[in-house]
């Protein structure tokens, strides 16, 4: 493990799916530009109500660390305030420089809109 690498394990899934509720996320590979595309309008609204989430990517380690810490604040912009967060990341040496591997599961949102 680099200084670059964040690593989740089992504890952090079994934490996040403690929450009641649906589930939601999504999982893929993107060129590291377009990752903001990615995020739909239903995602979008899933993270507005989760009550926890976990956001892990994987890239080359030639990219920089401050792309995927803008992505996670603006996923976080989309949370509350209240939400649960754990975040990974790890370096992958196969994987082109441009690419992103993503994984955001939302955990705890509510069944019924009020």
């Amino acid at each position: 493990m680099n200084n670059n690498e964040i690593i989740m394990d089992l504890e952090d899934y079994k934490s996040i799916l403690t929450h009641n509720g649906r589930i939601d996320g999504i999982v893929g590979i993107c060129k590291i530009n377009e990752f903001n595309k990615l995020l739909d309008e239903s995602l979008k609204k899933s993270l507005s109500k989760a009550k926890a989430l976990t956001i892990r990517f994987g890239f080359h380690k030639n990219q920089s660390l401050f792309i995927i810490s803008n992505y996670v604040s603006e996923i976080h912009d989309l949370t509350n305030v209240d939400t649960d967060i754990i975040f990974g990341t790890e370096h992958i040496d196969d994987i082109d420089e441009n690419l992103l591997r993503f994984e955001i599961i939302v955990t705890g949102i509510e069944w019924f809109e009020i």
